[in-house]
């Protein structure tokens, strides 16, 4: 096993989550053949993947796993934590808790060896003891890595070795009350977001402090804005109407903003009785979903512009779909997400122009997921993995694997390179998914 490299830092989707464990790594025997096979440089840079839908462009994959299971190529072990799963190169990376403290943690793609880890700060565990660990996933810009801590701490690494270029507490930097002591507080979730020089987070603030940017060289304050309860969701960069505009969604609305400055250009309010908004909006061309759980319910937007005002017109609001950390899927005009909260979850598929209920389904039960090829990957919170076909007509399970991951597993998993990548509470698994 190759020794980390442990970097002292200052003291990391999503909701009440999480993890636990310890370090040390155990890659699976392969054969001499698949160790020396390179992967192929496709990316998963960042949280719900390249666009930030949870959607796979990679096609020639092996998703019918009743008839041809998968191979592990690798198990680590990291810790505890929540985060899902950057893949850029030939490096993996992610955080979790070790021992007292917090860090970022780098695998080797090919073998799951351990390359370096970075130390965020003391270990975090949330106020109402869900689990302990980082919540946001790392993103990766060129050669840096940036992230944030659970307590705040925003980081810029190098991708090579873990070296710090620079560290800034982004509740110090804006303002912004660090709201540790809040009832409902489960750490900083909302995965930084890359837009040109920026980085944009979410510290949540009511001095013109919700969102900030931050120089992407320096870690300086380029502008705050908005006065909104904090989330747990990530931000997105998008374009609508062929301009380029961040969607934040913070804990009671949908902000739509100007990148370069942080003008509001449109609000549109949308809460559940908690203010704890977690799932990411989704995009469908100058359409916008939002969903959240606890009675909140979704809404599909359409977003218009006249004269450089822009609206959000409600297309349709329904229960029918309560997504709580889980961001929904959208594939062929059809809708898919977990519903539910604290009581029984399921899978649904909606018909995304009306919002009308088209199938639900008992299996995978709580569970995360991402898009590939017409299928949903799902990794359902007791560990099992299943592959689910896409489709109006109902529940469709293509592939199964269970005894890998285990309980609490509610990390949304990666796929780059023909290579899955998951994890739980202790473990990190790399599924090779390419078609022999």
């Amino acid at each position: 096993m190759l020794c980390p490299i442990s970097r002292t830092g200052v003291p990391l989707i999503a909701c009440h989550i999480l993890a636990l464990c310890w370090l040390n790594l155990f890659p699976l025997a392969a054969s001499a053949q698949e160790e020396a096979a390179k992967f192929p440089d496709r990316n998963w840079p960042q949280f719900l993947g390249p666009m930030r839908n949870g959607h796979s462009p990679e096609s020639n994959l092996n998703l019918d796993w009743l008839a041809h299971p998968p191979r592990t190529r690798w198990i680590a072990e990291p810790g505890a934590g929540y985060t899902s799963i950057t893949v850029v190169n030939q490096r993996v990376f992610l955080g979790a808790q070790r021992g007292d403290s917090d860090f970022i943690v780098c695998y080797n793609r090919e073998t799951g060896r351990e390359e370096w880890s970075y130390v965020i700060g003391r270990g975090y565990q949330d106020v109402q003891q869900q689990g302990p660990g980082p919540r946001a996933t790392p993103t990766i810009d060129g050669d840096h890595l940036y992230s944030l801590g659970p307590s705040g701490q925003l980081f810029c690494l190098t991708t090579a070795e873990g070296r710090e270029v620079w560290k800034v507490n982004i509740f110090q930097a804006t303002g912004a009350a660090d709201p540790a002591g809040e009832n409902l507080y489960w750490g900083m979730s909302g995965s930084p977001l890359v837009v040109g020089n920026l980085v944009i987070c979410q510290p949540g603030g009511d001095r013109d402090n919700s969102v900030a940017a931050f120089d992407k060289e320096t870690g300086a304050v380029i502008w705050k804005a908005a006065s909104t309860y904090r989330s747990y969701a990530s931000p997105l960069a998008v374009t609508l109407h062929g301009h380029r505009q961040l969607l934040c969604y913070a804990g009671d609305a949908l902000l739509g903003m100007q990148p370069a400055t942080g003008q509001i250009l449109w609000r549109y309010a949308h809460q559940n009785q908690y203010k704890c908004n977690c799932a990411t909006p989704v995009v469908i061309g100058n359409r916008v979903l939002v969903s959240t759980a606890y009675g909140g319910g979704s809404a599909l937007l359409t977003i218009n512009t006249d004269d450089e005002r822009w609206s959000a017109k409600e297309d349709w609001n329904s229960r029918r779909l309560q997504s709580l950390f889980a961001t929904p899927i959208v594939i062929d005009n059809l809708l898919f997400g977990c519903h539910g909260d604290l009581g029984v979850c399921t899978l649904r598929c909606l018909d995304l122009a009306t919002g009308k209920l088209a199938w639900t389904a008992r299996e995978p039960g709580r569970c995360a997921m991402i898009a590939a090829a017409g299928h949903l990957i799902c990794l359902s919170e007791d560990g099992t993995l299943r592959v689910v076909k896409a489709t109006r007509e109902g529940y469709v399970e293509t592939g199964k694997i269970d005894g890998l991951l285990r309980a609490r597993s509610w990390a949304t998993p990666a796929l780059a390179g023909g290579h899955l990548f998951a994890r739980d509470q202790q473990r990190l698994i790399c599924l090779n998914l390419q078609k022999e």
